[in-house]
This record gives structure tokens, sequence and C-alpha cells, in this order.
């Protein structure tokens, strides 16, 4: 998905496509949008099916798109990564009570909040060594 500053852009009202609520939007982006959806419609995964994201406005403000992409990514990840997951290690699994099973899955988050920060501040470090030189 694509993020553009349209912050210099005349701004139009339209409605969102799927819940009928008052909206703003970029004027250029009525080109090349085909629908509009708020954030409240976006946060709903059923809202998407069927629909190429890629044509459709949304609305949402700055300081919910971390929130709202991080639990997006967090989705579409489990389902495709647990599947193949639980085929492979499902007899392992299967031995752990529902306590062990839970620490498990919360240490594993917890590895990969760490290991995602570890490596944010390292592309971090970079940068600015880049921006001395």
């Amino acid at each position: 998905m694509e993020y553009k500053d349209f912050s210099d852009q005349k701004i139009v009202n339209v409605k969102c496509d799927f819940c009928g609520r008052d909206m703003e939007c970029p004027e250029e982006m009525l080109k090349t949008s085909k629908k509009h959806m708020c954030s409240t419609c976006f946060k709903n995964p059923d809202n998407l099916k069927g629909e190429d994201i890629g044509k459709v406005h949304i609305d949402m403000p700055m300081e919910e798109i971390d929130e709202i992409m991080a639990g997006r990514m967090a989705e579409e990840l489990s389902e495709k990564a647990f599947p193949m997951m639980w085929s492979s290690e499902k007899k392992e699994l299967r031995r752990l009570s529902k306590k062990e099973m839970s620490k498990e899955a919360f240490e594993a988050g917890i590895y990969v909040g760490i290991q995602f920060m570890f490596d944010y501040m390292k592309k971090m470090e970079e940068m600015f060594e880049e921006d001395i030189e």
C-alpha cells in the first residue's frame, strides 16, 4: 500500500462507499480511486474482501496508521504463516499443556518484537552514519 502526502492538495468532501459517513478526499485522488473508505470501515477486514485495495481511497488519521497497519499485518502474516507452522509442528505442540502453549506463543511474540526493535535501531544507526558522511 502506498502512502502519499496530499497536504498541499485541495480537499473535497465525499461519502464512504461502505457506511455513507462524510469524509475528506484530496481532489487528485478522485481521478484514481474507484471507492472511498473511512478509517472505521477499514478496521473491519470483511469490508476489504473482493476489493482492489489499490483503487480504494482510505481516509485515515495519521495517529491511527501505525496501530491499524500493525494489526492488519499481524493478521495477514498469521493467516499465511500459522498453517505452515502448524503442519510442521503440530505433534510437538499437541504435547504441550494450554499454559505451556500460551507461554510459547507469548515468548515468540516478545522475541519478534525485540528482534524488530533491534533491526530498526540498526537501520537508524546506518542512516545516521550515512548522513554524517
